[in-house]
């Protein structure tokens, strides 16, 4: 029961900054107790070592807390997600989470961008890791956090290692699959550049390699165009159904920089690392707008790689087949992950027979992973008493 109370206990931290695409990271100091490292990749393609962070607390319980971070920008080097472990009251999670006994790990991965084929290979490598440096059958649990693309890459690896994951919570993560993450954010693109044809000057899938260093001005001219043709503003919304917060006539450009940035700023990764281009929309029909058939004859048509498409089913397509408890989090209206993601997932689990391991809780309201401290805690506390209730399978 203690031990329980604890697991409970330190769901509260886990509300780190989980919102928009993070560019740049502040490296705080780590507690003493905490080693930094790195692991080899073994990638030839990704060479990079993934740094490592491992903090045993000298109380150590048995469990550990591993976190799987957000989308990181590729143009940046990799770093340990250091800003992503701050609370919104300036807690920092490895101190927290140490004080209540439990062992915390994380990684950068060995490669920023899309990086969940990536993930997947890193954190079962930081286990296998963290074994060699405790006693041989002390470590008794396993909890993998993930948000926004840690989210889906806690779903794929509660999925397929539940050897090594004894429960997960996934938050604001596109559990959906991949391809249809894709397939939202391209299509709002070149549904933008129908309605606002002079903010870029290139297509969806052809965006220049440095055409993130005009980033600042792109989300200028972004705000300006959608501020000074409501029209067209309220049109590309219809069509694209991106969420929008109804209190505030602002999220029109919020909503649309959040989900723009990914095209500017990932396009280019996404491509390589798929090997081609995996969004096709030579077949959506487009509705919505106050002429579909011209928009239908004007959008930007693109033809996907079928060797892309493939690698976004293998990185990933949830299969909603589950053997450990597997808890999501999601923002009703999320702009950029869209809540659709989670019926999909919820529709998958029930089709497979492992509806029993899933508990999906919406939180009603705009944002993107913007949950307050006791909503991820009442999450955390159910995955919690859900481990604790599980037989063996």
């Amino acid at each position: 029961m203690k031990k329980l109370i604890c697991l409970i206990i330190m769901a509260g931290v886990i509300a780190a900054s989980l919102g928009t695409p993070v560019i740049a990271h502040a490296q705080p100091p780590w507690p003493s107790i905490c080693q930094e490292g790195s692991l080899a990749s073994h990638d030839p393609q990704y060479p990079n070592d993934q740094l490592i962070l491992i903090c045993i607390p000298p109380n150590w319980n048995g469990m550990l807390v591993m976190y799987a971070h957000g989308y990181m920008a590729e143009q940046f080097p990799l770093a340990l997600p250091a800003t992503e472990l701050f609370l919104s009251d300036g807690t920092f999670v490895p101190e927290l989470i140490l004080s209540q006994g439990f062992a915390f790990a994380t990684t950068s991965y060995h490669k920023n961008g899309y990086a969940v084929e990536q993930a997947q290979k890193d954190l079962n490598a930081l286990i296998n890791h963290f074994k060699t440096l405790v006693p041989p059958g002390s470590l008794q649990k396993v909890f993998l956090i993930g948000a926004s693309e840690g989210g889906e890459i806690a779903v794929l690896m509660i999925e397929h290692f539940p050897d090594k994951y004894d429960g997960a919570l996934a938050m604001c993560g596109p559990i959906g699959g991949a391809s249809y993450q894709v397939q939202y954010m391209s299509d709002f693109r070149v549904l933008f550049d129908y309605f606002f044809p002079g903010v870029f000057s290139f297509g969806m899938a052809d965006v220049p390699e440095n055409a993130f260093l005009n980033w600042p001005t792109y989300t200028q001219m972004i705000a300006a165009a959608l501020s000074s043709n409501r029209e067209a503003t309220a049109q590309l919304y219809n069509v694209s159904g991106a969420a929008l917060d109804p209190a505030d006539s602002a999220s029109a450009i919020s909503t649309a920089v959040s989900v723009l940035f990914y095209n500017i700023w990932g396009t280019n990764d996404l491509i390589t690392t798929a090997g081609g281009i995996p969004y096709d929309n030579r077949s959506t029909i487009y509705i919505g707008s106050l002429n579909d058939a011209l928009l239908n004859a004007g959008v930007e048509r693109i033809q996907s790689d079928g060797r892309a498409r493939a690698y976004l089913g293998r990185f990933y397509q949830p299969t909603g087949v589950l053997q450990r408890p597997l808890v999501t989090l999601h923002n009703t209206l999320d702009p950029v992950v869209p809540i659709k993601h989670e019926l999909i997932y919820t529709n998958l689990a029930a089709s497979t027979g492992s509806g029993s391991f899933l508990t999906a809780i919406p939180v009603p309201g705009y944002g993107h992973c913007n949950f307050t401290t006791q909503e991820i805690l009442g999450a955390f506390s159910l995955l919690v008493q859900k481990v604790a209730a599980q037989v063996e399978p």
